[in-house]
């Protein structure tokens, strides 16, 4: 079995290379059985709005049609090349009348067998622009929209109904342009293989590596997330938003916490909003499961903690805070 890697990544700047972006991709596959074929999409640039980031039409009520197929309005699916397929056409994104809320629809994503040419399709969308080539078997992801503020979460409601070991995945990715070079200021994603009957909000945290102010967004669904997916398996989304939550919240501790990656200094800047900071460690661990760096309760206060590691091997580690009994970990690929 074969498979085509469908890798969502966010570019840090132009001459990385892959293991240079490693903590800044979510693996999102396409899998398909003729041949294997490695697909890089890139987050690109838009120009400022003014006002607050607006997710386009967030509770999806308004969707286009294209004669054969919709899609929500201001959203791009693969549902126009998987349609352009003779006899054998089908689409992975549609409208369900299954909603959270006050509104009358919601998006749904379902993972679908292609039979000619045999592929297996995740439900996929994106608030940019999504091109894909069933022949030649190349994909392009770019696009995005506007942002003019700093999120700390992207939320909304979700449905899952996985079929054998699939998982799904919701990502965000922040970026700005300087000099015609793109960075990758923010990423955050949320992730479960758990069935969820009922509406239930989600939330993924937006991890920023600088204090630079991003000038584009972009926003992915998808309902299988690994290279073996299981047909049926359905997403639902509803009611997205970006949330800006300041200090702490009992509800989501990981509200509290900020981390920066500053490449220049090799640290790790990590600031506190929680009121009872005596009751918070802080450790940096590497892929062996050692400690490398840590910070006892007495140590952390409110506001900047300094986490350096400028003598670590470059690789990936864990930063984990644990604050009253709950744990939180974020991944970093330190070079």
């Amino acid at each position: 079995m074969k498979y085509l890697n469908f890798t969502f990544l966010w570019k840090k700047r132009e001459g990385f290379t892959n293991d240079d972006l490693r903590f800044t991709i979510y693996d999102l596959r396409f899998m398909k059985k003729i041949k294997a074929i490695i697909f890089c999409g890139l987050l690109m640039t838009a120009a400022l709005l003014n006002g607050q980031t607006v997710i386009p039409n967030a509770s999806f009520e308004d969707w286009t049609s294209f004669g054969n197929y919709s899609n929500p309005t201001g959203w791009d699916t693969p549902n126009e090349e998987l349609m352009a397929i003779p006899f054998f056409g089908t689409t992975v994104v549609s409208k369900s009348t299954d909603h959270h809320g006050t509104g009358s629809f919601s998006v749904k994503l379902e993972t679908k067998h292609l039979t000619l040419p045999p592929l297996d399709v995740p439900g996929f969308m994106t608030c940019g622009k999504i091109t894909v080539d069933i022949t030649g078997g190349t994909f392009v992801l770019s696009g995005g929209v506007p942002v003019v503020d700093v999120p700390t979460h992207l939320k909304g409601y979700y449905k899952y109904l996985p079929k054998g070991g699939d998982s799904c995945v919701i990502g965000i990715g922040l970026t700005k342009t300087t000099g015609g070079i793109q960075d990758t200021l923010g990423f955050g994603a949320f992730s479960t293989k758990d069935t969820v009957t009922d509406w239930a909000p989600f939330s993924a945290w937006i991890d920023y590596i600088s204090a630079t102010a991003p000038d584009s967004m972009n926003i992915i669904a998808m309902s299988t997330a690994q290279e073996v997916m299981t047909i049926g398996t359905i997403l639902y989304l509803d009611d997205l938003y970006l949330d800006y939550t300041v200090g702490f919240d009992k509800k989501d501790p990981a509200s509290g916490i900020r981390v920066y990656n500053d490449r220049e200094t090799k640290r790790l800047m990590v600031f506190f909003d929680f009121p009872e900071v005596q009751s918070t460690s802080v450790k940096l661990i590497n892929m062996r499961g050692e400690t490398v760096h840590s910070l006892s309760p007495e140590h952390v206060t409110t506001g900047r903690r300094i986490v350096p590691y400028d003598n670590l091997i470059r690789g990936i580690y864990l930063l984990q805070v644990q604050h009253e009994g709950v744990v939180m970990v974020r991944k970093f690929f330190l070079e």
